[in-house]
């Protein structure tokens, strides 16, 4: 599945890459937060020195970022995705993924908007149908 992105979302990606000179292969925003996935190896780029960009980034958009770094690799992404990981099981177009309990919250976020920002990158990134957190 490609991504395709809406006129927002080009903007604010365009600003993005602009603070941080990574490249960014798609975006997500909540109320409260924002989520990149840049591009394999990038992730120290966009933080910055002692967290410089990152702070700078957060300032412009009045908003908590969080960045991941994509991979080729669908185990290696979901593992960027959600470190919290302890068990990733990928059949065809099916992904379960399984956490401690005590790191549920921190995964699956409030009202589970978290992991359907998650879930919507492996489904344009890697074109995966399924993916749950267990």
């Amino acid at each position: 599945m490609k991504v395709t992105l809406d006129t927002e979302a080009i903007k604010t990606i365009s600003l993005f890459q602009s603070i941080t000179g990574a490249n960014v292969k798609d975006c997500s925003e909540t109320e409260d937060e924002m989520y990149f996935v840049v591009s394999e190896g990038e992730y120290g780029l966009v933080v910055g020195k002692d967290g410089s960009k990152i702070k700078y980034a957060e300032n412009v958009f009045k908003k908590s970022i969080k960045i991941f770094e994509y991979s080729p690799d669908l185990g290696q992404f979901v593992k960027n995705l959600i470190p919290e990981a302890q068990d990733i099981s990928i059949k065809e177009q099916s992904i379960r993924v399984r956490i401690k309990p005590s790191d549920r919250a921190k995964v699956i976020g409030k009202g589970g908007s978290r992991v359907k920002v998650l879930a919507a990158f492996v489904a344009r990134l890697h074109d995966v149908e399924d993916f749950k957190v267990l």
